[in-house]
């Protein structure tokens, strides 16, 4: 075990980890409850900690007994000695400065969702008493930390377990002058201009004739006939919304920012909000059958309802990733996300399986993914023009070349014929699956266009700013525009 007298730089935060720099002269002092902690710990785990006299609290940390305890965690094993062990650790990583102390705020979180997806009640309950203590100290470092992973990690796994009294409790505790039961501060937009034609779409969702887009100011536009007209129904709610999922039948989701989801049964005629118990900003929806849906989102957030949204299931997660646009991959979904997120989920139910990328940058932010009928080729697209291909259903991803730098924002295919879309009004086809890209022949538009969805092998369809539509009849080689931009 190193003794951290002697200090100096670490580059990396494995080094950062094996050589603890947390000194403590700030608070040097103990309250009682934690001198029996750090008894506790010593007692349970004589080599885990070092802890000197005078103004060094945590001299330092063996760094494989601290694995150890975060694999502890991760199984779903709580007793009082991890939880003994667990404060005494992240309380020394609170009281430093530099890469300790970024590296400790990594770890609290890191073991916030190891408890929260652990599925071991006592796991999340005694997390939570770490944090509370955190979050009701408000010099603490970690207190505005302890406040954001109490009301979206900890609330969520205990969510999860059906833990009903720790849930509310934490709601009380955290944010008491809001209800979270909408997760949202709309009706003052709608009821001041109502909806308007041309709002900015986000997203699109088309098979058949049938299509639907979601946008600025609770929009959803609809078409029953491929596009040749287009009904702009109200739905209940003037928050921007982000994704739109195509159920069963006559069935529509839409959901979008503080946790609002709108759900219609009737083809987009009528819609009625379904409660969620978060206020994260939903970014994907995947329709797994009838009155079924998986929401995903900020922070990591994932829901799921089998029955038309009058009952949530939270679905907590270690990461706290921005998730984006869910695929349809065969019976599975692939789900796309920050830092080159891309999972595949079995019959579309997280924990998913990620897949490796090579080509393209660590952090790589993926914003949509499109897979074919089979589930096995599969392209996703991000930022500054990147295309990755698989071809073995997600599990390895390879970057393709192409001559873009734009960010690409949408991708959908049918067979081997694939389009993206992106700033500047770019849209691009390909007829090898993906392998290479040619400039599609559409209008010329300095717009983002954000996504772009087939509806069969021949009809695709693009939306974007001011309400902008536009259209493909031949497989996405030529578009022209149906609705918005600077027309009607």
């Amino acid at each position: 075990m190193p003794d951290l007298s002697n200090r100096f730089f670490c580059a990396t935060l494995a080094c950062a980890l094996a050589l603890l720099l947390v000194s403590g002269a700030a608070r040097a002092d103990q309250m009682p409850e934690l001198a029996a902690a750090i008894a506790q710990t010593r007692a349970a785990y004589p080599t885990f900690v070092v802890i000197k006299p005078g103004d060094r609290y945590l001299a330092s940390v063996d760094d494989a007994q601290l694995a150890a305890l975060v694999a502890r965690v991760a199984a779903g094993e709580w007793d009082a000695s991890t939880e003994a062990a667990t404060w005494v650790v992240l309380e020394g990583f609170s009281r430093e400065q530099g890469p300790a102390a970024t590296y400790g705020r990594t770890l609290t979180s890191q073991i916030a969702g190891s408890a929260a997806a652990g599925g071991n009640r006592e796991a999340l309950r005694g997390m939570a008493r770490i944090l509370r203590r955190f979050l009701d100290d408000e010099s603490h470092a970690y207190s505005i930390l302890a406040q954001g992973l109490l009301s979206e990690k900890i609330r969520c796994g205990a969510a999860s377990l059906g833990d009903d009294e720790l849930v509310a409790r934490i709601t009380a505790e955290v944010n008491p002058d809001r209800a979270f039961k909408l997760g949202s501060t709309d009706g003052t937009v709608a009821d001041r201009y109502g909806l308007h034609r041309r709002a900015d779409l986000f997203a699109v969702a088309a098979q058949g004739e049938r299509v639907a887009a979601a946008g600025y100011f609770g929009t959803v536009v609809v078409s029953r006939d491929g596009g040749r007209t287009w009904d702009t129904p109200l739905t209940g709610t003037d928050e921007p919304l982000y994704a739109v999922a195509l159920g069963p039948g006559e069935e529509i989701w839409a959901a979008g920012r503080a946790g609002v989801v709108i759900r219609s049964e009737d083809g987009g005629r009528t819609w009625a909000r379904r409660a969620t118990p978060f206020n994260r900003h939903v970014f994907g929806l995947y329709a797994a059958g009838p009155a079924t849906v998986l929401a995903v989102g900020d922070y990591g957030l994932q829901l799921r309802t089998s029955d038309a949204g009058a009952h949530w299931t939270c679905i907590p997660r270690e990461q706290d990733v921005i998730l984006g646009r869910i695929a349809r991959a065969g019976d599975d979904a692939v789900v796309a996300g920050e830092f080159g997120t891309l999972e595949r989920l079995p019959a579309g139910l997280p924990p998913g399986r990620r897949g490796t990328l090579a080509g393209v940058p660590e952090d790589f932010y993926v914003f949509d993914a499109w897979f074919d009928a089979s589930g096995t080729l599969g392209l996703a697209v991000g930022l500054a023009g990147a295309i990755v291909r698989s071809e073995d259903g997600g599990a390895t991803w390879a970057r393709v070349k192409s001559p873009f730098t734009q960010d690409l924002f949408g991708v959908g295919g049918s067979g081997a014929r694939v389009v993206v879309s992106g700033e500047g009004g770019l849209l691009a086809h390909s007829e090898d699956g993906g392998r290479t890209f040619r400039p599609a022949d559409a209008p010329p538009l300095p717009l983002t266009l954000t996504d772009v969805e087939f509806a069969d092998a021949e009809h695709a369809y693009a939306v974007g700013p001011r309400g902008l539509v536009l259209r493909s009849d031949d497989g996405g080689a030529t578009f022209r525009v149906l609705r918005g931009g600077s027309g009607s």
